[in-house]
Parts: C-alpha cells; structure tokens; sequence
C-alpha cells in the first residue's frame, strides 16, 4: 500500500483522536502538517514502490540453448604465431579449408598441425574458388608454395652442419684387412646370418663384432597381440616362414648330398678311364716286336686295380 493512500485514514485518526483526547493544540499541529504534506506520483523516493518477488515471463537474464553464442569465426589473424593445436578458425560449414600444416575437424574447426604464422591464402591450382588457411614457418613465406618447390618440416631441432667421416681404409697399416665378413651357413646363406667383424685398435689384431650389432643378435619376445584374429594370422605366417626355411634347408642338404656323390662318381669315371687308357697303351707295346727279333720274356700280368 502507498503512503498517498494511507493520507486520509491518518488524517480521521488524528481528529478522532483529537476530540477525544486533553491535548488539542498538538492534534491540530498533526493535522496542519498531515494536510501541507503532499505526496504524488512525482515524488518517487517518498511514495515507495513494492516489486514482484518472481520475475514475469521474458525478464529472466538466462537464456535458453537455442540462443547461447556459437562464439564462430576467426581466432587468429594473418601472420599471427601459433603452436601446435591452436584454434585458428570455427565455422560452420565448409567456409575455409585446412592449407599448408592446417588440420580440420569434425566440426570444421582449423586448426594448426605445426608452430609458426598463419597464412590465409587460395590455391588456384586446387580449387578456383575455396580459401585455404595454411601455417608457414617462415613470416617472410607466401603461400601457396610453387608446385615443385621442396616441402618444409620443422622437427623442433637445429640445424647443425654435419660432417663427413673420413673413409676408413680397407687395410690396416700391418697389412692385414680392417674388416671381415662372415656369410651364413649352407648354399644360400641369409642376410641376417652375415657377421661383420672389425680389426680392434688396441694392437691385439682380434676382431670383433660391434656392440650395435651385438644387441641385434639378441632375440626379445614380441608384445602380445590383442586380437586373437592377428595372433592367429601372425601364428600361421610364422609358422609358414618356418615351413619353408626348414624346406629350403632340406633342399640344400639334399643338393649338397647330391653334389657330393656326383663328384665321387666323376671321380670314380676319371679313374676307370685312365685305366683302361693305361691298358691300351700297354698292350700296342706288347704287340710290337723289337728290332733284333727276340721276343721279350713273358711277363705276369699287371695286377687289376680296384675301384
């Protein structure tokens, strides 16, 4: 309720009270300064105004999901510094395409895939009409690059010059190889069988393996697989690997065997040739006489050569 509202009832108070009362010089003071008081619709601070506990429909600060801010657009300028994962551009829709060291999401939010400046560029020679966003690692580059310029990478290292080792020589100052190779066993040795051994420089004249290839020889067990398909599938090609190696060596054995009793026989027709040549020639000696007419004394045969 508002005080200009409440004038009047104060006003039949004081004069109810003032014919009833002993005092009326000071009802009539009450009444006198009631009636000059006015109060208006103007005068806001001493009429007082009552607010609503509960705010009415359309006054509430929060709003629904509908009207958030989707906070679209560009991020970062041209030849602005980036790291990898920035945010460049979010947009709806296909607006910019993802250039040079740029990604794209599922969102179609760009984003950087390497540190450096940004470049919005278009790439005539991919599309007539798209926008490309691209990172450059240089400011100074303009992008699209030329079609068989060298691509760049940046691995976050410093570029050292590196030098080149001086050629070993293949033989020592005592004369003697600096290096040996040792081939695998049978007819057709396998790489991974091959053993390079090097001349030591301690002046012992041994040879040995280098730590490197040490620690290759060393067989470790393989992680396990989480797939029993691909364990399965592994199994069965090792297991085929296995087969032929095994066949291969029995092959070999078998053309070593071969070749071995190839050879005895080579050698045994070498022998039963030389023989019989041998024969021959003895028995045209035989046959002719000699020039004073006597005929040689007999002789026993040769003994028969075995084979």
């Amino acid at each position: 309720m508002r005080i200009t509202q409440l004038q009047r009832p104060l006003v039949a108070a004081a004069s109810t009270l003032a014919r009833s009362t002993s005092a009326p010089t000071t009802i009539r003071q009450l009444q006198d300064v009631l009636g000059q008081l006015r109060i208006g619709a103007s005068n806001a601070a001493v009429e007082g105004r009552r607010h609503a506990s509960v705010k009415s429909q359309g006054m509430y600060k929060l709003r629904d999901s509908s009207t958030i801010p989707k906070k679209l657009g560009a991020k970062k300028t041209g030849d602005s510094w980036v790291i990898t994962g920035n945010i460049i551009y979010k947009q709806r829709g296909t607006k910019w395409f993802a250039g040079e060291n740029c990604g794209m999401g599922r969102d179609h939010t760009i984003f950087a895939l390497a540190s450096g400046y940004v470049k919005y560029y278009k790439d005539p020679a991919k599309h007539p009409k798209r926008q490309y966003i691209g990172v450059v690692f240089d400011k100074a580059d303009k992008l699209p690059y030329a079609p068989h310029q060298m691509r760049k990478r940046k691995l976050n290292m410093v570029a050292v010059p590196v030098a080149v080792p001086p050629a070993e020589p293949t033989l020592s100052a005592s004369g003697i190889p600096n290096t040996v190779v040792r081939q695998g066993y049978g007819r057709k040795p396998h790489p991974r069988d091959e053993r390079i051994m090097k001349l030591q420089k301690d002046g012992s004249y041994a040879y040995r393996e280098e730590n490197w290839r040490l620690g290759t020889l060393v067989r470790t067990e393989k992680r396990k697989l989480g797939s029993r398909r691909v364990a399965m599938k592994h199994r069965r090609r090792r297991t085929k690997a296995i087969a032929l190696e095994m066949r291969a060596e029995r092959e070999d054995k078998i053309a070593r065997r071969k070749e071995a009793l190839d050879a005895q026989r080579a050698a045994r027709l070498r022998k039963m040739k030389e023989y019989r040549a041998r024969r021959a020639l003895e028995s045209n000696n035989a046959s002719i006489p000699p020039a004073g007419g006597a005929m040689p004394p007999s002789q026993p045969p040769p003994p028969r050569a075995e084979v």
